[in-house]
């Protein structure tokens, strides 16, 4: 998008199984959130009790990265990934 703001809401995926027609006795399971946790440098399960040493980088933030060349923290993906998703957006330019 042309703003800073993420396309989507961290539960879109979630609202919109639980929304579409059919699959209204569709059982969605629990799953615990993982973020890039700053003191440990590698993602891991969110804990809200330290909420500031974690930085979530959602799929619009990463390919805005991506795009502009921009390397994420280290431990967020491996390098070789992350080049994949480089040369993905390089070679749309």
């Amino acid at each position: 998008p042309a703003t800073d703001e993420d396309l989507y809401d961290p539960w879109h995926g979630k609202m919109a199984l639980l929304n579409a027609p059919g699959l209204e006795k569709l059982e969605i399971l629990p799953f615990r959130v993982a973020a890039y946790d700053k003191t440990v440098g590698k993602m891991a399960f969110f804990d809200p009790a330290r909420a500031d040493d974690f930085l979530f980088i959602s799929g619009t933030k990463m390919r805005k990265f991506a795009a502009s060349g921009e390397t994420p923290p280290d431990g967020f993906m491996a390098p070789s990934a992350w080049q994949v998703l480089v040369d993905y957006y390089k070679s749309k330019q």
